[in-house]
């Protein structure tokens, strides 16, 4: 048996509510408990229901408790999801209680266990290398410029599909700050269709040739094919930023473990093509959580080494603008993944959408955005505006670090 475990990040009694009642819990026990909530959350999915009911006993007992769903408390041949809440001394004498315990409970230590020690781990790493660069997380955001050659992406479609231009552009992404150069060979705003491998070769090989032969930076592709990642690699990328997250071309992970590159995995429902035809979640931030759970584990039974691997929410791609800011809100629940997370929302329609700004017109909302997955636990931004960007995050750099 395996649980599916999470940590969830509740800031208010509303958040509590909504989290606890999102389980099954009756609205009275929901508001009972996020009047009495503190300290750390963990979600368990799966858990027997005669479990449930243990460990919301054995929780109540050391001043925590454990939201349960309406099921739970009334049949006890099913399973139910949970969420323990209390001290995190409190939850480990918890997992030593349970330790001899039937219904799956034993298991269940030994994988709580391992949750709260891989979290204390988490907490504590501040140091992120990237192929041979290492960077102070703590005190800095890494920024990733983006560099589309092609003639249609939503913001800078056709500005740098010259290669001149691209070499200028790249010039200039670095000379403003960037520490890592984005280079994307085919579109994937919403409704844009592939282009030939020949095509999106011709596109970025010649440009990723040129950044590594003149500038000391990292370099990654942004492709979902195989054969372009192999080449890319080949030219000296370090990076490999797939926004399929391996559903698109699987023989991309074993690219990434071949090669020993960075492999960024991006969440998309759907195919830039057919993603935002009413995208529908029963729960976005669970569903996304899920994916990196299963597509993490095909990337590292590849080869692939764990430190070696960053996610991203994908703001955008098969997202309504409410699941969006909901991403963003909660971005801090997908750290227990123990991942490095990059976020991508610049420019992208949702930031300007209350005004209805155009790409233009959205500099604002990418810089509070931005400002936001930082202070929500993105260790990367992905963004058109550099210099503004790294002006923002270095004065929220500072507020973050005082004592």
């Amino acid at each position: 048996m395996e649980y599916k475990i999470r940590q969830v990040f509740i800031n208010s009694k509303e958040e509590a509510y909504f989290e606890f009642k999102k389980i099954g819990s009756t609205a009275e026990g929901a508001k009972i408990m996020s009047d009495k909530y503190a300290n750390v959350a963990i979600r368990v999915d799966g858990v027997e229901n005669k479990a449930a009911n243990i460990l919301k006993q054995e929780m109540l007992a050391r001043r925590g408790d454990v939201a349960v769903s309406r099921n739970a408390l009334y049949s006890s041949g099913e399973k139910s999801d949970v969420i323990i809440f209390g001290s995190q001394k409190d939850i480990r004498n918890l997992i030593e209680k349970i330790k001899l315990q039937p219904f799956g409970l034993k298991v269940m230590s030994l994988e709580l266990d391992k949750f709260l020690n891989d979290l204390e781990n988490n907490k504590s790493r501040n140091i992120l290398k990237l192929a041979k660069k290492s960077f102070d997380v703590k005190n800095e955001t890494i920024i990733m410029g983006i560099l589309n050659t092609t003639p249609d992406s939503f913001f800078d479609g056709g500005r740098y599909s010259n290669f001149k231009a691209a070499c200028e552009r790249a010039d200039k992404i670095i000379s403003e700050g960037a520490h890592i150069v984005d280079v994307g060979g085919m579109s994937s705003k919403p409704g844009s269709k592939s282009v030939s491998i020949k095509e999106e070769l011709q596109r970025t090989i010649p440009l990723i040739n040129y950044i590594k032969k003149n500038h000391d930076i990292l370099v990654s592709v942004d492709t979902f094919r195989s054969e372009v990642a192999e080449n890319a690699v080949k030219e000296g990328a370090d990076i490999i930023n797939d926004i399929s997250g391996l559903v698109l071309d699987e023989k991309l992970k074993l690219v990434a473990a071949q090669s020993g590159t960075n492999l960024i995995l991006m969440h998309m429902k759907g195919t830039p093509e057919n993603m935002q035809d009413d995208p529908v979640y029963e729960d976005v931030i669970g569903e996304i959580y899920d994916f990196f759970r299963m597509q993490t584990r095909k990337a590292i039974d590849a080869g692939v080494k764990k430190e070696n691997i960053i996610i991203d929410p994908g703001l955008g791609f098969g997202k309504t603008p409410e699941h969006n800011f909901k991403i963003i809100k909660k971005l801090s629940d997908f750290k227990s993944l123990g991942y490095p997370i990059l976020a991508g929302a610049s420019r992208k329609s949702f930031t300007g959408l209350s005004l209805k700004l155009s790409p233009e017109e959205r500099l604002e909302g990418s810089l509070a955005a931005a400002v936001l997955c930082v202070l929500n636990g993105a260790d990367i931004l992905r963004v058109h505006d550099v210099k503004e960007t790294i002006k923002a995050i270095s004065f929220v750099k500072e507020i973050q670090n005082i004592e």
